[in-house]
């Protein structure tokens, strides 16, 4: 009667995966009858069960079934639980091997799970909201010295090609992404009649533009979240050179984190193929050919390598305003 009461859903299993009992909640949380999930199994459930990223759960990867193999308990495991009209339900599943006194090997297992469906929608919707800010945060110094937000967008999209032509792990390929578009947000910090004039900077002019650097670094860091780690190591160090006579810290070689290395590129390719108010745009090919002549100067000459494979018309050309 205490495991009818609970509102998780609970369910045991034998050492085969047979579901040998189960409780009301475990019914409503997967939609089936009591009489249903006797004839399911970890072999042949009337569930498609899916993990986060959408590949199937296996018999052998089920809480329950590792738990009775293993003996050991296991926690907090998230499972998909694909409906018949497509939608998808989340829950987060507990599960502990039953052994008798007498013997070593379990002769069964126990499971109890919740629907966390809506605290999934939740988060998710913080997450985006989150996204939203940050590119919000990275037009307030794009609209400094640019008519839209498509420079921060271009080069969003350049870094993301070239860290994943380098084949750096997703997690990272995301981060970079989404903290690229940052990389001028100090620029908030130059006074217009600076950042804005249409001629060439004199010695000291050029001094204050380079404390953007500090001043986006500065704004973005003492964070908890990784994208505003990268954030923050992409807006100090996307001026740092290879050689080691960038700014602002004059880190060279593999000192510069992988992302500003990886940004310093796209930056500037974009920045010499499109006018800003003291130039005029120069040719793909132009930019190409000072990006490549840079190597192993200004730039690593791994992500120069990166660089040449891309196609670098449709990085200029291309509709980012459809970008992710």
């Amino acid at each position: 009667s205490v495991v009818e009461a609970l509102n998780e859903g609970v369910v045991m299993q034998d050492i085969a995966g047979r579901v040998v009992a189960s409780n009301t909640s475990a019914e409503r949380i997967l939609g089936l009858s009591a009489e249903e999930l006797v004839t399911s199994s970890a072999d042949r459930p009337l569930l498609a069960l899916i993990h986060e990223d959408g590949s199937p759960f296996l018999a052998h990867e089920h809480p329950a079934i590792v738990s009775v193999r293993t003996g050991e308990p296991q926690k907090g495991i998230v499972m998909g639980v694909e409906d018949t009209d497509g939608s998808t339900r989340w829950i987060s599943i507990n599960s502990s091997a039953l052994v008798r006194p007498d013997e070593e090997a379990p002769y069964a297992s126990v499971a109890s799970f919740t629907d966390i469906t809506e605290f999934r929608d939740t988060l998710e919707e913080l997450h985006e909201a989150r996204l939203e800010d940050l590119n919000r945060l990275a037009m307030v110094g794009e609209y400094r010295d640019h008519d839209t937000n498509r420079h921060t967008k271009r080069v969003a999209r350049t870094a993301e090609l070239l860290a994943s032509n380098l084949g750096l792990e997703a997690e990272r390929i995301w981060r970079i992404h989404h903290g690229a578009p940052l990389h001028d947000v100090g620029k908030i910090g130059i006074p217009d009649k600076i950042l804005l004039k249409p001629g060439k900077l004199t010695a000291e002019e050029f001094e204050v533009i380079k404390t953007h650097t500090v001043i986006g670094g500065r704004i973005l860091c003492e964070s908890r979240f990784p994208i505003l780690q990268t954030a923050t190591e992409i807006a100090f160090t996307h001026h740092e050179r290879w050689d080691g006579t960038g700014y602002p810290a004059g880190l060279q070689g593999q000192g510069i984190p992988i992302a500003g290395r990886i940004v310093a590129v796209a930056d500037a390719f974009d920045a010499m193929t499109h006018a800003r108010p003291y130039k005029a745009a120069f040719s793909v090919e132009h930019a190409v050919a000072e990006i490549k002549r840079g190597g192993g100067t200004q730039f690593d000459p791994r992500v120069v390598e990166a660089f040449m494979t891309l196609d670098h018309d449709n990085l200029v050309e291309a509709d980012c305003e459809q970008g992710r």
